[in-house]
């Protein structure tokens, strides 16, 4: 028959004691957790899910016709370039023959031509001469920089943002035009 021996007994009650500890602050860490993460159960969604397009379509349904005005704007890493009169940033597509716009339809919706009811004018460093419009198929006048037809970007939400630079869409590139008139490229 085995007789318990103090030393025995220090050692069950140091367990059991450990061993009670380590429930407690499980049961406490438990219910901190449970109350900070759970979520309000919430109604299942029903409609359906569906991807943001890309690119982004214009939230301008046509795009405003009026006076228009060139400028040129300093925007940091891309340099001097032209702006309309709003300081929004215009582009060129590549695909685009001298005063012959190409992008309609979707293409349209997310580079929106810059359209004018007369030949636009220009600011400082601008050659008013070389800043006209051209007849667009779907009617309207789109304005032109040295022959070549200027588009804003429904991705740009500020006037300083150029976020088309350098993108491929619609089968061409777009680029912003440099005080020069060229697109940056």
């Amino acid at each position: 028959m085995l007789r318990p021996t103090a030393a025995g007994s220090v050692l069950v009650l140091g367990v059991l004691a450990l061993t009670g500890c380590a429930a407690v602050e499980n049961q406490n860490a438990n219910s901190s957790d449970a109350t900070s993460t759970q979520s309000p159960v919430t109604a299942p969604r029903t409609e359906p899910l569906t991807a943001a397009p890309n690119p982004p379509p214009s939230t301008e349904q046509i795009p405003p016709t009026g006076d228009v005005s060139l400028a040129i704007e300093d925007r940091g890493d891309l340099g001097e370039i032209i702006v309309d009169s709003s300081g929004r940033t215009v582009y060129a597509f590549s695909k685009d023959p001298a005063n012959e716009p190409t992008c309609y339809g979707d293409c349209a919706a997310t580079w929106m031509p810059l359209l004018s009811d007369s030949d636009p004018a220009g600011g400082i460093g601008i050659d008013a001469a070389a800043a006209k419009t051209t007849a667009r198929r779907d009617g309207g006048s789109q304005v032109t920089y040295r022959g070549i037809p200027l588009y804003r970007y429904a991705g740009d939400t500020l006037d300083i943002d150029a976020n088309g630079q350098g993108l491929d869409m619609f089968g061409g590139e777009w680029r912003v035009l440099t005080k020069a008139g060229r697109p940056l490229g």
